[in-house]
């Protein structure tokens, strides 16, 4: 029995929705429509890109010559703001741009249930290209639009608008910001099970091991094999520095090209031996000797029994949830917030979270479940069918609502000015 793998994820399809089209309709010459800078716009470009903004609300309702001159005149945006690319020397790396694509490919056969092999023969089968064509392709588009990023964060930045540009901006665009529909208010709080000090040691105690016998010449290669218990450790790409742990990258930093730590660095992860394999002024590429850290059973009992007996005080009106979670939760996105996860559409709630919490009363509190190493339990807030964002609840919304809109402003400001600056030529 054979599964169809619908391989044209929002990217794949923008690239390929031309070609797919092609097969069921009469062929049309190819033609320029528009040259920008030196570069063309072909009609190719247009009619996929016209294909994809079909779905936008109200463009369909559009005058056939609008729709077209809307998405030629975004086309040509987007060549303007290339245009900068030499100008302003930007660069992607070769091998974060591999890293990329790389990621995505896993991501859209993990997302599947298939295997990376199982997509490749999908690719050959409903696109009639190989995986290698496939990749080509997926990182023409990823360069652009790292490059577009790179330009935006060159000349734009990061924009933290103030508390009072903020109320202004909702002061005059409320009406405009979208509603939510079929939302919850809800809480949790997380007890991680933490492995006792004693295994802790034990772990590094091997990994000091393993250190020695670097340093008296066994091969790097033969340890993480025999030892490593992260498959990735050997990695071809480099890492952008404060991407990852600080420890870790500090340890790292410390080293010269081919050396290993004389200590192993604890992380999230477990206990590190790492290697330094390269260095840049924006990153490094190391290797990695991974020692987990696994709780015993316990660990797991003593972390069960601390969220049991903190959900009882809660219930017995002892401790708010809100104080208990600032006081004891693990979860770095919501312990500061009291717990709370902020108002949420549904359809975009974690499927696990959304079969708790969707079973409880206002109020109710759940009873401990694990979760990725944790317990957690949830409590419901609130819940509505319709909510308009105001500041009081979703002032973090609002604000990066709003950083996005004096963004883009300053950003088509930008451009409009660049547009004189470059030969634009319209066939069309």
């Amino acid at each position: 029995m054979f599964r169809t793998l619908f391989i044209l994820s929002a990217c794949a399809s923008m690239l390929f929705a031309a070609g797919s089209s092609i097969k069921s309709e009469p062929v049309l010459l190819e033609s320029i429509v528009a040259v920008v800078d030196g570069k063309v716009v072909l009609r190719s470009d247009l009619m996929t890109l016209l294909y994809q903004y079909q779905t936008a609300p109200g463009f369909l309702q559009l005058p056939e010559h609008e729709q077209t001159a809307r998405v030629l005149d975004k086309i040509i945006e987007e060549k303007v703001l290339l245009s900068r690319v030499s100008r302003d020397s930007i660069t992607v790396d070769d091998a974060e741009l591999s890293q990329r694509v790389d990621a995505h490919v896993k991501g859209l056969a993990s997302r599947q249930g298939a295997s990376v092999a199982a997509l490749e023969r999908a690719i050959k089968e409903q696109l009639g290209i190989s995986m290698a064509q496939y990749r080509e392709r997926l990182m023409e588009r990823f360069k652009d639009e790292m490059l577009l990023s790179r330009i935006r964060q060159k000349h734009v930045g990061v924009i933290n608008p103030t508390r009072k540009e903020v109320e202004e901006f909702y002061s005059v665009y409320k009406d405009s910001i979208p509603r939510q529909y079929d939302c919850l208010l809800f809480s949790t709080i997380s007890i991680a099970i933490e492995p006792g000090k004693h295994i802790s040691d034990s772990v590094k105690n091997v990994a000091l091991a393993i250190i020695d016998s670097l340093d008296r010449g066994v091969h790097w290669a033969l340890l993480a094999q025999n030892h490593s218990q992260d498959f990735s450790s050997d990695t071809s790409a480099y890492s952008r520095r404060g991407s990852g742990e600080p420890d870790y990258e500090r340890a790292a930093m410390r080293l010269s090209i081919g050396e290993w730590t004389d200590q192993p660095v604890l992380t999230k992860d477990g206990w590190n031996i790492i290697r330094l394999l390269g260095k840049k002024e924006d990153g490094i590429k190391t290797s990695r000797i991974l020692l987990r850290i696994n709780p015993s059973q316990s660990d797991s009992l003593n972390a069960l029994r601390k969220l049991d007996s903190l959900k009882n005080e809660i219930e017995k009106g002892k401790i708010s949830f809100s104080k208990a979670a600032e006081a004891f939760s693990k979860d770095r996105e919501t312990s500061y917030k009291g717990g709370s996860f902020g108002w949420q559409e549904r359809k975009f709630i974690e499927p696990v979270y959304d079969r708790i919490v969707s079973s409880l009363n206002i109020g109710e509190v759940s009873k401990p479940e694990i979760f990725d190493g944790s317990y957690k339990i949830f409590r419901l807030d609130s819940e509505a069918q319709v909510r308009e964002y105001n500041l009081e609840e979703d002032y973090p919304v609002i604000e990066n609502i709003a950083a996005s809109y004096i963004s883009n402003k300053k950003l088509q400001s930008l451009i409009d000015q660049w547009r004189n600056e470059v030969y634009i030529d319209i066939r069309l």
